[in-house]
């Protein structure tokens, strides 16, 4: 698609316009909009993982020595029968706060802010 549009000078200046394939745009982007947008989606699903994570060890401190629904697929080394092993509880709630902390909070909050809102703000037209 191609536009004419007025230069400075006010001479008119044809500019060609591609659409870009969804890969090229939204995967391999270096627009810095798109490059916040993919750290959002990405700590969402993060945030996501976190809470069920969250969710596990809810559910044993809410019913200690019960099988945890859908806790058959867990290992026999973690969760026998589905009940949850102390050291696994461990080690749920260390991968919970490092998930949530690493892998969620930081990335929304460093990369989001700095790669969407900080050149909109100084009004640069992309990232240096």
């Amino acid at each position: 698609m191609a536009t004419t549009t007025a230069g400075p000078t006010g001479i008119p200046v044809r500019e060609e316009h591609h659409p870009q394939p969804f890969i090229r745009k939204y995967i391999f982007s270096t627009d810095h909009k798109i490059i916040g947008i993919q750290f959002l989606f990405t700590s969402l699903f993060f945030l996501l993982v976190g809470g069920l994570l969250a969710v596990m060890l809810r559910f044993q401190l809410g019913f200690p020595g019960e099988a945890l629904p859908g806790g058959g697929m867990l290992p026999e080394t973690m969760a026998p029968g589905g009940i949850i092993l102390p050291e696994f509880y461990n080690s749920l709630v260390t991968m919970h706060g490092t998930f949530m902390v690493f892998f969620a909070i930081m990335p929304l909050l460093v990369g989001v802010y700095a790669n969407f809102l900080i050149p909109l703000k100084i009004g640069a037209h992309d990232m240096a």
